[in-house]
């Protein structure tokens, strides 16, 4: 294998937030279920996305059909970064 090869690591829906996101960063989840034509939307630190409780909800969500995105407010990242 080559120096600098990319080797895949499996994470968990949990640590796959916090490895994106600082725990208290603010992190946007909008669940849609087209079938209810429902949308709903959170906005909560990355550590309460990560919960168990949350991830519970989601997965709910998940299985009644519905879609699940994850955003941040990028102009919160750039703020954060010194240059």
């Amino acid at each position: 294998m080559s120096a600098g090869a990319f080797t895949p690591k499996f994470l968990s829906a949990p640590e796959y937030v916090l490895a994106l996101h600082e725990p208290p960063d603010h992190v946007a989840v909008l669940v849609r279920n087209r079938g209810r034509q429902q949308t709903i939307q959170r906005i909560l630190p990355a550590e309460a996305i990560a919960s168990p409780p949350f991830q519970i909800w989601l997965k709910e969500q998940n299985l009644s059909g519905a879609d699940r995105n994850l955003g941040v407010n990028a102009l919160a990242l750039v703020m954060r970064i010194p240059l």
